[in-house]
């Protein structure tokens, strides 16, 4: 784990609050856990709005990021459930799949995603299975007929889910290979040479392996995902490519988090005036105007999220029936 205190300059005076909240906050330290190793988006996207969520927050705590990578997002969530303060001094970033987790009984999940208070998000995520053009495999067909190595981060991560629901589903041959550190980590495996494909957030490799995509060292064989990506509008998604309901029904759900994929939340225990306050607070810290052109200039991509629709999607999945799970279990090598 490492943590990395920000610099919090900047102009401006939190907006009215309850006094009570106020003085809560002030001179307080707010310590936001990243569910993945450092270097990856959710470090970014928390990195850059930290100083203006100070700048709005009641109070204007010192905000410092700490990375808790592990487990697919898992040991991120565990602790902010079970471990972490409960009155709003730490905060977290999850991943999209926590919701999913806890649903395919992934090990060492112990966690209601339910019970969270989502705060909000930066961006609709929307994934892609991509593999090395050194390959020789080119089509989402010739995957059918040729092994490929996929890196995770764990069985509760989509780096995880995604290739094994495709092998279940389409008989494509993904070899999955779990242990590595957040999505840098599945990356950082195909730069080396220990992995040749992986399954997860398209933008990752837009903001962080840009090479891959200038240098043509990757082709794209699905969109994860219900709808086409629009940067990659020819690539079809897994939904296209099959006619099965069954397919379509246990896709539907886990591929559904999307919009949970930037989200920050807080633990379930804390009081409900300091929860609204963070929701607010982080609503005009990312509608700040500097926010906007700092994101712009750095070529990240910004989506605002508001705190219902996540909840919205939790709920979703979470209530999802069983017999969706039951499938996905015995498609992901688990219990069914």
């Amino acid at each position: 784990m490492a943590s990395f205190v920000l610099a919090m300059a900047g102009p401006g005076s939190s907006p009215a609050a309850a006094d009570s909240v106020a003085d809560f906050y002030k001179g307080k330290t707010v310590t936001i856990v990243v569910a993945a190793g450092p270097g990856g988006n959710h470090s970014k996207y928390s990195l850059l709005l930290a100083p203006y969520w100070k700048k709005y927050m009641p109070g204007n705590p010192t905000f410092i990021i700490q990375n808790m990578g592990g487990a697919g997002g898992t040991k991120g969530a565990n602790y902010l459930y079970n471990t972490a303060p409960q009155d709003g001094s730490y905060i977290g970033i999850l991943l999209s799949d926590t919701p999913l987790a806890a649903r395919v009984r992934a090990t060492g999940v112990k966690y209601d995603p339910s019970k969270f208070h989502y705060l909000g998000g930066a961006d609709y995520t929307r994934s892609m299975i991509t593999v090395l053009k050194s390959t020789g495999v080119r089509t989402f067909e010739d995957a059918k007929k040729k092994q490929l190595i996929c890196g995770s981060s764990g069985k509760g991560s989509q780096t995880y889910y995604i290739p094994m629901l495709t092998n279940y589903f389409f008989g494509t041959k993904f070899k999955v290979i779990t242990g590595y550190r957040g999505m840098n980590g599945v990356d950082a495996s195909v730069d080396k040479g220990e992995t040749n494909c992986r399954a997860g957030v398209y933008a990752s490799i837009v903001a962080i392996r840009p090479h891959w995509l200038t240098q043509g060292l990757v082709v794209h064989l699905a969109a994860a995902d219900e709808e086409r990506l629009p940067e990659e509008p020819n690539i079809p998604t897994l939904f296209e490519m099959t006619k099965d309901q069954t397919a379509k029904d246990v896709l539907g759900v886990f591929l559904s988090g999307g919009v949970i994929g930037r989200a920050w939340l807080a633990p379930p225990k804390v009081p409900a005036d300091r929860v609204a306050a963070l929701r607010e607070a982080f609503w005009k810290a990312f509608n700040d105007p500097d926010v906007a052109a700092d994101m712009k200039k750095r070529k990240m991509d910004r989506n605002p999220v508001r705190w219902e629709a996540q909840q919205k999607a939790v709920e979703r999945i979470m209530k999802a029936d069983k017999r969706i799970f039951e499938i996905a279990n015995k498609a992901l090598g688990g219990k069914s």
